[in-house]
């Protein structure tokens, strides 16, 4: 079995006061975050608990390792200098096949956490890490990837106010084979609409944006994981962080009343597209692996949409189809090997459209 890279899916504010919404923080043009009114009480969970504000959360990373020593020293070596010194880096070998595991048994410091499983791919090892976890708040990092020396300073800052669920990136897209760099992800985003549900809200993110899908530009509470008992699917092959996402939103409305999402604009998570140890492309190329996880966003919104929702199904549907063909007509098969994927009399139009959106 081999081990993949994190996210399959990831190449593809305010609100009422009523309801759950999304908090947008923008530190480069000095926003300020939702201040609470001098009479309002403080934030509680469902539970009855008052919300706790942790002046420096402990971070915990879970970095699943599969062939890739060089690349996962350099990340973790990368993280000891961070100037957030809250973490708990836990690092996971995943059965691999060289000398990665002692690479990382090399790396001494007390802040790291070594462990060695029997492969089992990125999705048993981020959960065997979950296990491990004792911080208040969950990173999930890959191996061959790099983080801003800003990642966990900015992303901890909204995770301050009790009532945020989850706290967003943007990414620093570096294709390694055609030596680009783009970023994205970074721009505002319209707040949720007064009428909308909270998962019709985040079905319409999902149509129209996509820094939702990936587990790895993220800040989660440990609190809402482990109460749920939430893990990554090892039955999936593709977008298994893209359900786990939804799973975790889904558990935070039901651990808040009101919980909050916060985007911060800034490309803070650098995906390095293109390594060797990599199959996210591949995986993507059969529309199969692409209807079961539509099929799991129709199980996630329950049998009941409202027809708000299903018009937003709809859209992501939409998006799905058109992110498919392009996965198809990038990858680096001939046009034979394409047309087992794509109808051959779409492929030139999605090629050129492919070049267009680089």
């Amino acid at each position: 079995m081999t081990q993949k890279k994190t996210s399959s899916s990831r190449n593809c504010q305010s609100s009422p006061s009523s309801a759950a919404h999304c908090v947008a923080y923008e530190r480069a043009i000095g926003a300020r975050p939702p201040q609470r009114r001098a009479d309002a009480t403080p934030a509680t969970r469902k539970n009855g608990h008052s919300g706790d504000y942790v002046m420096n959360p402990k971070i915990s990373v879970i970095i699943p390792v599969y062939n890739t020593g060089p690349s996962a020293v350099k990340l973790i070596n990368s993280l000891l200098k961070n100037p957030y010194k809250n973490l708990e880096i836990i690092a996971i070998d995943d059965g691999s096949t060289d000398d990665s595991f002692a690479k990382l048994k090399n790396i001494k410091d007390k802040t790291i956490k070594v462990f060695h499983k029997e492969n089992g791919g990125a999705s048993s090892a981020r959960n065997f890490g979950l296990g491990k976890a004792t911080g208040d708040l969950i990173s999930f990092l890959d191996s061959d990837d790099e983080i801003s020396p800003k990642f966990f300073t900015e992303m901890s800052k909204p995770m301050k106010n009790p009532q945020t669920a989850l706290s967003i990136c943007g990414f620093r897209y570096k294709r390694l084979k055609r030596g680009t760099v783009k970023d994205t992800y970074i721009h505002m985003l319209e707040p949720r609409r007064a009428e909308e549900s909270f998962k019709g809200y985040i079905l319409r993110l999902l149509a129209g944006d996509g820094r939702l899908y990936s587990s790895v530009n993220k800040l989660y509470r440990t609190e809402i994981i482990k109460k749920a008992n939430l893990k990554f699917d090892e039955t999936l092959t593709f977008a298994e962080d893209t359900k786990f996402v939804l799973d975790y939103l889904d558990s935070a409305e039901k651990t808040f009343s009101t919980p909050e999402l916060a985007f911060i604009l800034k490309p803070l998570y650098i995906y390095n597209y293109g390594t060797d140890t990599s199959t996210v492309a591949s995986s993507s190329l059969d529309w199969k692996n692409w209807q079961i996880s539509y099929y799991n966003l129709e199980a996630w919104l329950g049998p009941h949409p409202s027809p708000s929702e299903k018009s937003q199904l709809t859209r992501v549907h939409t998006r799905w189809k058109i992110s498919h063909a392009l996965a198809v007509a990038r990858s680096d098969k001939s046009f034979n090997e394409k047309s087992q994927y794509l109808n051959p009399f779409l492929l030139p139009v999605f090629t050129l459209l492919a070049k267009i959106r680089k």
